[in-house]
């Protein structure tokens, strides 16, 4: 889909200089951005569009594909003249575009028609609908005198190695996690929907715990003595190596062991209700950091702990218990010995020797609702 509404008649396939939206104060151009993947995008698209249609907005629609996930429409829609820019779909779309939107400060609506819509939940859209109606409300306000409710959100950084010893960069806005969370998002396709990754979240908790070593501070060494660190056969050489790693730089947290799971998120309820995460916060310039692990081998143990963790949280005090180790961080690194699958915002990467993850200074603005 590439949709043309204005008062000219559209080239259909084509962008001239006639297709760009006009400068009059009376009205603003209106990008849309949608991700077709999911049937709930296409119903949101059919209440929107009606309705930017009689209020005489000039807007023009993209859709995303396997190929093309965001970013390209995102670059094609502030060339047309965008000012603002619609998205219908979730986080790995938002992720997609934010990079571009950011760059450009191109005020951002978000309706949330994926899976798990983390950040839109956090920012208070507690659905399409509701999502809809403040466009609509907001959009008005916009055109009369330039002003919206805007919530700034940070663009995070991940570099990671993958298997084949190849290093990648992404970006991210909520949650990357390494180990056993992967292993769930790995199992989410298994089921539809929320269904999904319920089923591979029970999977994962029997996953095996897996050697790491991390390092998080706001200023990163380079990890090559990490991974030499991770590779130690003896366990009391790897004790000697993080006890001299820990006196090597000051503000520098490092240690070396079996984890089931390392997390860094910005958000308090990354996977429904209950805040795993209780000091995240979606605007902070800092992480909340995770270890969780490691478990012990029993099956019985195991259900045991997986229980007291449940409970800890249901109190609202998941850092009580013994097997959740949170600290803040703007940075942290995570070498294993083996890959491990990774995930960025509830989507796999795939098996990775390190993972990098740094708090970005990019800031996509959400239009958000008023407390």
């Amino acid at each position: 889909m590439d949709e043309l509404h204005t008062t000219r008649t559209p080239l259909a396939g084509q962008m001239t200089a006639a297709d760009r939206p006009g400068s009059t104060p009376q009205s603003i151009a209106v990008g849309i951005i949608l991700n077709p993947k999911h049937p709930a995008t296409m119903r949101a698209y059919a209440e929107l569009v009606p309705e930017l249609r009689n209020a005489g907005a000039h807007y023009r629609s993209m859709t995303t594909s396997v190929e093309r996930s965001g970013r390209w429409q995102a670059a094609q829609l502030i060339a047309w003249g965008a000012d603002t820019v619609i998205i219908l779909g979730g986080d790995g779309t938002i992720r997609a575009t934010a990079p571009v939107l950011a760059e450009a400060g191109t005020p951002t609506f978000l309706i949330p028609t994926g899976t798990a819509n983390v950040l839109s939940r956090h920012i208070g859209l507690r659905s399409s609908r509701h999502a809809i109606d403040l466009c609509l409300r907001t959009l008005p306000s916009i055109s009369r005198d330039g002003q919206m409710n805007l919530c700034g959100i940070p663009i995070n950084t991940a570099d990671f190695q993958t298997a084949d010893g190849r290093r990648h960069r992404t970006d991210f806005i909520s949650l990357a996690g390494i180990g056993g969370d992967a292993r769930a998002v790995a199992h989410h396709r298994s089921a539809p929907g929320l269904l999904g990754y319920a089923w591979g979240a029970a999977r994962a908790l029997f996953a095996a715990d897996f050697t790491a070593s991390t390092a998080d501070s706001a200023s990163m060494r380079d990890t090559a003595s990490i991974r030499d660190a991770a590779s130690m056969r003896d366990a009391a050489s790897m004790r000697d190596a993080a006890g001299m790693r820990d006196t090597a730089r000051a503000g520098e947290a490092t240690a070396s062991g079996p984890v089931w799971s390392v997390m860094v998120s910005k958000v308090a309820r990354p996977a429904g209700p209950i805040a795993v995460f209780p000091e995240a916060r979606i605007g902070a310039q800092t992480f909340s950091m995770l270890t969780v692990g490691p478990f012990p081998r029993s099956p019985i143990e195991r259900c045991r702990a997986w229980a007291e963790i449940a409970a800890a949280c249901l109190r609202g005090r998941p850092d009580a218990h013994r097997l959740m180790d949170y600290r803040s961080t703007t940075v942290t690194t995570v070498a294993v010995e083996s890959p491990v699958p990774v995930q960025v915002d509830g989507d796999l990467i795939g098996d990775c020797l390190e993972l990098r993850v740094s708090t970005g200074e990019k800031t996509l603005l959400v239009s958000a609702p008023t407390a």
